[in-house]
């Protein structure tokens, strides 16, 4: 999914306010003044890896989803990477809301609307 479709498929889901960044400076610096409800991140932004980013929104018990085209490896990730749902590229809405709802603990992932 394009960020766009990323963005109608959570708001189907019934997230009202749905931001985006394509850095990780500017979404540390926003992380400062606010605590979303989850995140959804792509491990590699802008030819960046999130690994600092990832260890914030753990530092901050934020439920995060990793959606991206890379593969969890359990050999080689942190505990902290291992810890994320991850979800691989490309996924559909029924993926995307099943990775978010064991992201945030429920059993039963939100319906669209």
């Amino acid at each position: 999914m394009i960020v766009l479709e990323l963005e109608e498929t959570l708001q189907e889901l019934g997230y009202d306010e749905v931001v985006t960044f394509s850095e990780v400076d500017p979404t540390m610096s926003w992380l400062r003044c606010v605590i979303p409800d989850i995140a959804i991140i792509d491990y590699h932004l802008k030819g960046e890896i999130a690994d600092d980013l990832i260890q914030a929104l753990a530092g901050l018990d934020i439920p995060t989803v990793i959606y991206s085209g890379r593969s969890l490896d359990l050999d080689a990730d942190s505990d902290i990477l291992r810890a994320c749902e991850w979800l691989t590229k490309p996924a559909d809405e029924r993926m995307l809301a099943t990775a978010i709802a064991r992201a945030c603990g429920l059993a039963e992932p939100a319906t669209a609307r």
